[in-house]
C-alpha cells in the first residue's frame, strides 16, 4: 500500500484501484483509497465523463483506458507523420 502525492505524477491506474491493498491508491490526505471520480481525472477523463456499468465494471474501463492526453498525442504524432507524406 501506498499513498499518491499532489506533487508528484500519479502512479498507473490498475483496474483494482479502489482496493488499497492493490497499490498504491490512497488518497494523499485522507485514509481511504481513491474514488472512481478520482482515478478518471488522473486517467484524463473530462468531468462530463460518463461511465455505464456496476462499480467493478467501470473500474475496469478506467483502469484498461490509455490515458486520455496520451492518446491525443500519440493521435496528434500520428497526424503529423501521415501529412508529411
Amino acid at each position: 500500500m501506498g499513498r499518491l502525492h499532489w506533487n508528484k505524477p500519479s502512479v498507473t491506474i490498475r483496474t483494482e484501484f479502489f482496493k488499497p491493498e492493490k497499490g498504491r491508491y490512497l488518497h494523499p490526505l485522507e485514509d481511504r483509497a481513491i474514488t472512481h471520480y478520482e482515478a478518471s481525472v488522473l486517467q484524463g477523463f473530462p468531468d462530463n465523463h460518463r461511465f455505464v456499468g456496476t462499480k467493478t465494471e467501470i473500474a475496469r474501463q478506467i483502469g484498461n483506458a490509455v490515458p486520455v492526453p496520451l492518446g491525443r498525442a500519440i493521435a496528434e504524432h500520428l497526424e503529423q507523420a501521415l501529412a508529411v507524406r
